[in-house]
């Protein structure tokens, strides 16, 4: 071959090697030096591996190896091996220009000139990542349904009709109880194995089967070696011979135990359900019923007060009975707002440190007027040390009221209630037991259950919505408490018992050894006159409230939205100023903090008067520049002692 031949063929070949790079895209064709840089990067290397030639030319070939292969010198052992034995083929994760990842299958072969030096090494790559994974899919599918068939707990059988003889494999003898060598003949050997009480139905099953030619399906409990009861389901099918009869049966049971466990544990919910719906029901007739009750005396004596305006003994009684069923009212929407608070997890408590008498005396002083009512004797005996509690006061105070108010409705006029305290080794009890109806044994369990009370008569005398019970628990719990309820049975009296953890308690200062400390002994006086500003957009509770402290001896000026307030105040000098929250345009929160700016009004007290009492409320109304938030309906009871108080304390918390 001359010289001009020579040149036209490795023209010729080097023609065929570009269309070949060119033409081939499902393969990264590529040639790297002896130190292992990329000089040649063609086929579908940028289709497979990302890299533009341009960005990888001249660059170490380790920039498609994965971290990890590139620590353990993964190129280098392939030049070595590719040196070695003319060759290198791997299967491997190479890595793409994004950082993303590709299965490829290499190979890799040394390149020598015609004097035998090396001159580099050639790579093809080829990507089979779709089929990698498919492989790995496939694998791990045959592993999940190997996994599948060794947990199933299931067997088969094959019964010779004619011959009357069966045959068990050793799942199915293992499922109905049978020893692995136990021989399992007939098809009453089989039934033998099921238990006594389903052995009638296993019976039948299979003669109706084979009368009318239709396919096996039956149900049975077995009792395994250690006596526990457990469910199969057994469906079989006829094999007949050539002229249609019948000659043999078989087929397969299987465990359903779990299955009918669920069947089980879903009909017990369902009757839940249905039984929580019930009580749902009564629930909502009964508050009904319980809303009603007081607004029909308010509206009777309403129309009584406007025909004999002048009779003052026929007044007075009049107001005492309203006052007592607004009370009630008040303490029926408080309940449910706790209730459904808590339920939703929206309260947060607030521990500080308060001492046992207090909370005590508090929920004391709020039953007493209920308690002289009923004629009762309520008798408190507390530790002579005084018990520091690190606690929600409010919270706890709340407890001790729910109890005591339900030893006041169930305790007959003339009865006696114990409120007890004392430390434990591992915390703090309170009881309170009454003389009163008691407790049936069925009712203990879910006394504390949402919306459960006792059978009541028609008449419904002892009133309630069944939620105070409920919240003692939750907040008890909240502190980490438990409370239970004792009781000997009906008319035998009934204990509450409120446990304290250790947590609960706190280390105090010394005080004086005696346990009545802090109860309250008598009720405050009425209030020296004050100049009080009411700014309240709805008319007729700012005339009510108007009329009450005027009636108190009050100063009493009147606005009815903020800049009227605004404009009032500095020439009236109120010293307690009563704010609605609600005021239309400008709130009371933004009237509050204009109130601050006057020099004048520094020491007024400002009481923010709201429908909304949540923690985000108190805490808007004391960023705000309020001293106290109160909740609307405000009794006078809780008036009264803010307006004592006289003008504000620099200090004053938001109660």
């Amino acid at each position: 071959m001359d010289q001009e031949q020579r040149a036209r063929q490795d023209t010729w070949q080097r023609e065929l090697y570009q269309l070949l790079v060119e033409n081939t895209k499902d393969y990264a064709i590529l040639i790297a030096d002896p130190a292992g840089d990329v000089i040649a990067w063609g086929g579908g290397a940028t289709e497979v591996l990302g890299f533009a030639e341009e960005e990888i030319l001249g660059k170490s070939l380790e920039l498609i190896y994965t971290p990890e292969d590139v620590r353990a010198g993964v190129l280098a052992d392939e030049m070595r091996t590719a040196l070695a034995r003319g060759r290198a083929v791997n299967e491997r994760w190479q890595l793409r220009k994004n950082g993303s990842r590709v299965w490829c299958s290499g190979l890799m072969t040394p390149l020598r000139d015609e004097a035998n030096n090396l001159r580099g090494f050639a790579k093809v790559v080829r990507d089979r990542t779709e089929g990698h994974l498919a492989d790995l899919a496939l694998r791990e599918s045959e592993q999940r349904l190997r996994v599948a068939l060794d947990a199933a707990r299931m067997g088969t059988w094959l019964w010779n009709i004619a011959e009357d003889r069966e045959t068990l494999d050793a799942s199915l003898k293992r499922l109905m109880g049978a020893a692995p060598d136990s021989e399992v003949r007939t098809l009453e050997d089989f039934i033998q194995l099921i238990h006594p009480d389903d052995q009638t139905a296993v019976r039948g099953a299979f003669q109706a089967a084979l009368r009318k030619g239709t396919e096996l399906t039956v149900e049975f409990r077995v009792l395994g070696p250690d006596r526990s009861v457990r469910w199969l389901r057994d469906q079989g099918t006829i094999l007949r011979d050539a002229r249609g009869s019948p000659v043999a049966m078989t087929g397969a049971c299987v465990d359903i135990t779990e299955r009918k466990l669920l069947e089980e544990a879903l009909q017990l919910r369902a009757a839940q359900l249905a039984e929580a719906d019930r009580q749902k029901d009564e629930f909502l007739a009964m508050l009904g019923h319980e809303l009603r009750n007081p607004l029909a005396p308010v509206r009777s004596l309403l129309e009584v007060m406007r025909q004999k305006p002048g009779d003052a003994e026929r007044l007075e009684r009049a107001y005492a009975i309203i006052e007592r069923q607004v009370e009630h009212l008040v303490r029926l929407v408080d309940d449910l707002l706790d209730v459904s608070r808590i339920t939703r997890g929206m309260i947060q408590l607030h521990k500080e440190k308060a001492e046992l008498a207090a909370i005590v005396g508090q929920a004391v002083e709020t039953v007493r007027p209920l308690v002289e009512a009923r004629d009762l004797e309520l008798m408190i005996s507390l530790p002579m040390k005084p018990v520091h509690l690190e606690v929600d006061a409010t919270r706890m105070t709340q407890v001790i009221t729910n109890l005591l108010h339900n030893a006041v409705k169930y305790t007959e006029p003339g009865g006696r209630i114990w409120v007890m305290g004392e430390r434990t080794g591992d915390g703090l009890e309170v009881r309170i037991r009454d003389t009163g109806q008691g407790i049936p044994p069925d009712l203990l369990p879910k006394l504390f259950d949402l919306f459960t009370q006792g059978d009541r008569a028609l008449d419904r005398s002892q009133g309630g919505l069944g939620l105070g019970l409920t919240l003692v628990r939750r907040l008890v719990e909240m502190h980490g408490g438990a409370v239970r309820a004792v009781s000997d049975g009906p008319g035998k009296g009934s204990e509450f018992i409120v446990r304290l953890p250790a947590e609960a308690l706190a280390a105090g200062a010394g005080g004086a050894e005696t346990p009545f400390a802090a109860l309250p002994q008598a009720r405050p006086g009425p209030a020296s006159p004050r100049r009080i500003l009411v700014v309240e957009d709805n008319p007729d509770v700012a005339e009510s409230l108007v009329m009450l402290l005027q009636a108190l001896g009050h100063e009493v000026a009147m606005a009815r939205s903020g800049p009227e307030a605004l404009e009032a105040a500095p020439a009236f000098l109120p010293d307690v100023v009563l704010l609605d929250i609600g005021l239309p345009g400008m709130d009371g929160y933004e009237v509050a903090r204009q109130l601050r700016r006057h020099p004048e009004l520094e020491r007024a007290l400002l009481v923010a008067l709201s429908g909304y009492g949540q923690d985000e409320d108190r805490r808007r109304s004391r960023a705000a520049g309020f001293d106290h938030h109160l909740v609307k309906p405000v009794s006078r009871a809780v008036l009264q002692p803010l307006i004592a108080s006289g003008q504000r304390r620099l200090a004053q918390n938001v109660s």
